[in-house]
C-alpha cells in the first residue's frame, strides 16, 4: 500500500468536543456582557492556549480582562466535558481499526495542552492507537504554522508525500498543508471558505467518507 502514515487532529475530529467549547465560549461572553463574538471564537479553533491568550488580548474590548476571560471560558468548558464526556465522532473507530490492521503509522497533533489531550484520548479509549501524541504546549508555534505536524511526522518517521493529515478546522488544514501532508478536512463547526479551498485539499462529510478516500488511494499523488 502506498499510504505511509495518517496524523489526526483531536478536538472536533476524533471526539465531539467543539460544541462544548463553543457553548462555553458564548456563555462566558454573555457573563462579560459581550455579543457577536462568533467570528472570534471560530478564529481560535485549532489554536493552542498561548495563541488563545494572545488573540483574546488583541480582539476583546479594552475594558475586558482577557486573562480572566480565558480562565473562565476554560473552567466552564472543562466542567461541561466532565458532566457530559465527549464521544467518538462517527467513523472514527472504523478508521483507527483499519489503519492499525494495515500497519499504517498513526499520530495525533492536537492544540490541546498535553495533560488535556492525553486525558481526552484515554477517556475515549483510543490512546493505545497512537504511538505518538504531540500537543500544543510541545511546539513553539500554534496552528496554522506547521510545527506540530512536522514534530508528529518526525516522531513516527512519516514519509510526508505518502502521508495524510486529517483536520476539521481552517487553522489545522493550513498547518497540515504547510507541513507537506496530503490533507483531508472534515468540517465540524464551519465549512471551508473559498480562500481555504484554494489549497486544493480534500473535503469529506464524515470520517466514514475519509476512510473510503484513504482506502481508495486517491488522496495520494501517483
Amino acid at each position: 500500500m502506498n499510504l505511509d502514515a495518517v496524523i489526526f487532529d483531536l478536538d472536533g475530529l476524533l471526539i465531539d468536543t467543539e460544541r462544548h467549547s463553543e457553548k462555553a465560549f458564548h456563555d462566558t461572553a454573555a457573563d462579560y456582557g459581550l455579543k457577536g463574538k462568533t467570528d472570534l471564537f471560530l478564529s481560535l479553533v485549532g489554536c493552542n492556549e498561548e495563541a488563545h491568550r494572545n488573540r483574546l488580548a488583541d480582539q476583546l474590548e479594552p475594558d475586558i480582562n482577557a486573562k480572566a476571560f480565558r480562565r473562565d471560558w476554560n473552567a466552564r468548558y472543562h466542567r461541561s466535558i466532565e458532566i457530559e464526556p465527549p464521544v467518538l465522532l462517527p467513523g472514527v473507530q472504523e478508521m483507527l481499526d483499519w489503519l492499525k490492521n494495515n500497519n499504517i503509522k498513526r499520530a495525533v497533533a492536537t492544540s490541546s495542552k498535553t495533560v488535556d489531550g492525553e486525558k481526552k484520548l484515554i477517556n475515549s479509549a483510543i490512546r493505545d492507537y497512537f504511538p505518538v501524541v504531540v500537543c500544543g504546549d510541545q511546539v513553539p508555534r500554534s496552528k496554522p504554522f506547521p510545527d506540530i505536524y512536522l514534530k508528529a511526522a518526525d516522531a513516527i518517521g512519516a514519509d510526508l508525500p505518502r502521508s495524510v493529515g486529517i483536520e476539521d478546522s481552517a487553522n489545522g488544514v493550513r498547518a497540515a498543508h504547510a507541513a507537506g501532508l496530503n490533507v483531508i478536512q472534515i468540517p465540524n463547526l464551519v465549512g471551508p471558505s473559498k480562500d481555504l479551498l484554494k489549497l486544493q485539499h480534500r473535503v469529506c462529510n464524515s470520517m466514514h467518507d475519509a476512510l473510503k478516500l484513504v482506502q481508495s488511494g486517491q488522496i495520494l499523488p501517483f
